[in-house]
């Protein structure tokens, strides 16, 4: 399996955000394996503030996203390994995960779940591919779980 996303698969990405209610204007952060090419295709298709993200990268200042966007997490990945730390997507921002629908995504939802910083929020079914969004709580809620 390749590690970038394939470019007739490129439209779904537009749709991923679109059901997670992702505007074009919104500060996009994406990382993962594909993230590169995933980023460039979104930038062409207007969204004027999507930005490659590498999980490593110092924040150096950078301003927290309104979402974060895996376009493809590997079966094998663990979500740790393609996440940075909360702190780079704005409180109620969102994730969006996007893997191959064969994954088991109960597997992904329970290791999402155990993510103190967010909230599985809806899960559904795009062109073969299982994607999970999950919004960032607040403070206050994360104290409250």
């Amino acid at each position: 399996m390749t590690d970038d996303p394939l470019p007739s698969d490129a439209p779904g990405l537009v749709h991923c955000l679109d059901m997670a209610g992702v505007s074009r204007h919104d500060l996009v952060y994406v990382s993962g394996p594909g993230a590169l090419p995933a980023m460039l295709w979104l930038c062409r298709h207007g969204y004027e503030q999507a930005v490659h993200l590498n999980p490593g990268s110092p924040r150096c200042g950078a301003e927290p996203a309104d979402a974060l966007f895996v376009p493809h997490l590997p079966e094998a990945c663990d979500l740790t390994s393609v996440l940075p730390p909360g702190g780079w997507v704005r409180e109620g921002g969102v994730l969006i995960l996007r893997m191959a629908g064969r994954f088991d995504s109960g597997a992904y939802m329970a290791r999402l779940a155990a993510l103190d910083d967010y909230g599985l929020e809806r899960r559904f079914l795009d062109k073969g591919h299982v994607v999970l969004v999950a919004h960032r709580l607040a403070q206050a809620q994360r104290k409250a779980a």
